[in-house]
């Protein structure tokens, strides 16, 4: 469904999962077409169209960007993280920041690929939706999720990243964690991580660059 989702919203391109095209000014929208843009090609010949390039029963983009998605490994930590870092994941943890940046989860029991099975995940993310105040809130609600919600962003290869949050606002981790904080207000309730923030307010300038350091070695 997130390959689906992301290939009409992001790229345009309608599908079997999502076959209503998405924009903003229904001036825009057009006639519809009979069937989505990305479509499983089952046609034994060439009437419909359907059978470009000719292989038949090629799998549709969003499903081959799914199967793409599925067995791509994980990024991998640095495999030898400074004496700062690996304090700075101690005090992670102490502060509370593990309650929703979970460091590991399983794999199901049972799953479509043997290989994905009961596997160890080190996302650190609870994959849970929170409210994180007005200062994130985009006004975006999208399923259940409400304009002040995100699902738990993962934090594995946070350290390779150049860019953080939805928007790609800042370029400072420092920020984002400061950013976690948003008193309530008449429209939004206050941030989840409000109590953890203030915990690491109060931590000395040494145990911060050590939770920054842990953070980069991810």
């Amino acid at each position: 469904m997130f390959a689906g989702e992301a290939y009409n919203v992001e790229v345009g391109i309608t599908n079997e999962l999502f076959p209503t095209a998405t924009e903003e000014d229904p001036d825009c929208q057009g006639p519809q077409k009979p069937e989505p843009n990305d479509v499983v090609r089952t046609d034994s010949n060439d009437q419909r169209n359907q059978a470009f390039d000719n292989p038949l029963h090629i799998l549709p983009d969003w499903m081959q960007f799914e199967v793409m998605m599925r067995f791509t490994d994980g990024p991998a930590p640095d495999p030898h993280p400074s004496r700062s870092a690996q304090h700075g994941r101690s005090v992670f943890s102490e502060i509370g920041c593990t309650l929703c940046h979970t460091p590991q989860m399983q794999t199901a029991p049972v799953m479509n690929s043997p290989v994905l099975q009961n596997r160890p995940v080190n996302l650190y993310s609870d994959l849970l939706v929170h409210h994180m105040g007005s200062k994130l809130a985009d006004d975006i609600s999208q399923g259940q999720a409400g304009p002040d919600e995100f699902r738990t962003a993962p934090l594995w290869g946070v350290g390779q990243r150049i860019f953080f949050f939805q928007d790609g606002r800042t370029a400072d981790l420092l920020r984002v964690i400061k950013d976690h904080f948003s008193p309530g207000t008449a429209k939004y309730p206050p941030s989840e991580a409000n109590g953890v923030v203030q915990k690491f307010g109060t931590l000395p300038p040494e145990d911060q660059q050590a939770v920054l350091d842990f953070l980069r070695s991810l």
